[in-house]
Formats: C-alpha cells, structure tokens, sequence
C-alpha cells in the first residue's frame, strides 16, 4: 500500500453534498423496509456475515 493511499482520511476536501446524509437515509429506508415486511407477514433478506439470510418478523 502506497502513502498516498494511506492519507485518504486526511484529506481536506469539500465533502460531496449528495453522500453527507447517505448512511441516515440508508437506516431510514431499511427500517420502513422492515416495518412493511412485518406488516405483510413476510420476511427481508438481508446480507449478514457474508451469508444471505431472510429476517423473518417478530410475532
């Protein structure tokens, strides 16, 4: 890995407006995405620890 790579994090660039509240919006749609499975009765299929699994609604 070159230095140049390994400085990315300092770098003191402008950050791009569209990708600030990118995470937030992310949580947001999972969580709404979660509710209208639950409310249907079905499951999501999510990716959790390199394993495709389906989360299935509390009842």
């Amino acid at each position: 890995m070159s230095a140049e790579k390994a400085d990315v994090g300092n770098d003191k660039r402008k950050r791009d407006p569209d990708f600030i509240n990118a995470e937030i919006a992310l949580k947001r749609a999972a969580l709404k995405a979660r509710q209208r499975a639950a409310q249907a009765g079905i499951g999501v299929i999510v990716l959790k620890d390199g394993q495709i699994t389906e989360e299935l609604p509390d009842t």
